[in-house]
């Protein structure tokens, strides 16, 4: 009786964990702060936001292709979402991620993280 419970158990954790990962990502409910700076001729882009509910996971930036001399660069705030089975705390939860990319071009001036309903600018430094 105990192997057949510890078995499921473990069954029922390997269907979560591997599951969890399969979701595309999606953008994050808001953003409330981007720091952007350059250090050793890297551009390093931090924000925080929030998601909607518990579950979100791998919070990442991701660079959208822009023109080579615009004046702002565009940053996704993605993340994977949670299953559409899973239970999940209901409640807006913060998440950090930081990125390094390619200096931009010298006409770019500043950074614009994009959410799903705001986006944040912030000066490179």
């Amino acid at each position: 009786m105990r192997r057949l419970s510890f078995a499921a158990a473990i069954f029922a954790l390997a269907a979560a964990t591997a599951t969890a990962a399969d979701a595309a990502p999606m953008r994050i409910f808001r953003v409330d702060s981007v720091v952007a700076k350059t250090v050793r001729n890297h551009l390093v882009v931090t924000a925080s936001g929030a998601v909607r509910s518990g579950g979100w996971t791998a919070p990442r930036l991701h660079e959208t292709p822009h023109m080579p001399e615009a004046a702002v660069q565009i940053v996704e705030f993605l993340a994977a979402p949670p299953r559409s089975a899973a239970v999940v705390i209901q409640a807006l939860l913060p998440v950090t991620a930081t990125a390094v990319f390619p200096l931009p071009h010298y006409g770019t001036i500043k950074v614009t993280v994009v959410s799903e309903t705001n986006s944040v600018s912030a000066p490179i430094q």
